[in-house]
């Protein structure tokens, strides 16, 4: 699938000149410049907390010189276990938002197996992201969490698929909403392919922990429980296409879903554009 990429942009703001010297000078002269490290960001997060060494180790089941080693860089990345278990820590002291975990978790080179909190993936959904959905007229398109909540529909999708609103569910939309089989002609087909995209999501991340009580709720459906075990068959994913019921007839649609590049939100928020055929 293609991405969806932004653009950046980004303002510098250059040190004062300095007069008679023909040259910038500022307060970092002569400090050496130092690359971001997972012991800088635990030193930093520790340090904000007041956590003595001895009792973070405690909590991560580690020594305390092996934080020592850590936050000095003297030791390779930490184990998913331990990160996780300093992370929690931490966060008990003091709330670590979920920027900082993050960051915590790529510097350790490894996924972040927690979900961002829905609220913030809806927030990330500002005003030039509105604009695209809307410029695409009358394609039904919104912005989706990887776990297919809505985060932002445009009118042509509102249109679309009645009953689907923001803070609901594409998927559960789709297996529980009567409005669902009355506006699709083939709404199973449609469901099967949802079913298909969610596995592979999961499967793309690596760290299915996010996913559990997800799919335990999912589940309470036979239809989802069905359709989740046809979705092993890879060389049947679901068809792309789906049919609209309107007052024209029939009208069908290419669902396309891209990723939408976020360096807060990596991997999580995606656009369904119905392009009609």
């Amino acid at each position: 699938m293609a991405n969806m990429q932004g653009v950046a942009t980004f303002s510098v703001i250059e040190p004062p000149a300095v007069r008679g010297t023909g040259r910038l000078t500022s307060d970092l002269d002569g400090a050496a410049v130092q690359p971001p490290s997972f012991g800088g960001v635990l030193r930093r997060l520790r340090d904000e907390r007041r956590v003595s060494r001895e009792r973070l180790g405690m909590a991560a089941g580690v020594s305390a010189s092996y934080i020592t080693h850590l936050e000095l860089g003297r030791r390779g990345r930490p184990t998913q276990a331990v990160v996780e278990a300093l992370f929690a820590c931490l966060h008990r002291v003091q709330p670590v938002s979920h920027r900082s975990r993050r960051y915590l978790f790529d510097l350790a080179g490894l996924p972040d197996p927690a979900a961002p909190p829905l609220a913030e993936l809806r927030a990330a959904i500002d005003p030039a992201k509105l604009r695209r959905l809307e410029r695409l007229g009358p394609d039904p398109a919104g912005y989706f969490d990887s776990r297919w909540h809505v985060l932002a529909l445009n009118d042509a999708a509102r249109l679309a698929f009645p009953g689907l609103t923001e803070g609901g569910n594409w998927l559960i939309w789709l297996l529980e909403d009567s409005r669902a089989a009355t506006a699709l002609l083939d709404r199973e087909a449609a469901a099967a392919a949802s079913v298909s995209v969610l596995r592979a999501r999961i499967a793309a991340f690596d760290v299915p922990e996010w996913s559990g009580d997800y799919l335990r709720d999912l589940g309470r459906s036979s239809e989802f429980r069905r359709l989740w075990s046809r979705a092993q068959d890879l060389d049947h994913p679901g068809e792309r296409i789906i049919r609209l019921r309107d007052r024209r007839g029939e009208v069908p649609l290419d669902m396309q879903l891209y990723d939408v590049e976020s360096a807060r939100y990596p991997g999580w928020i995606r656009m369904l554009w119905g392009m009609t055929c």
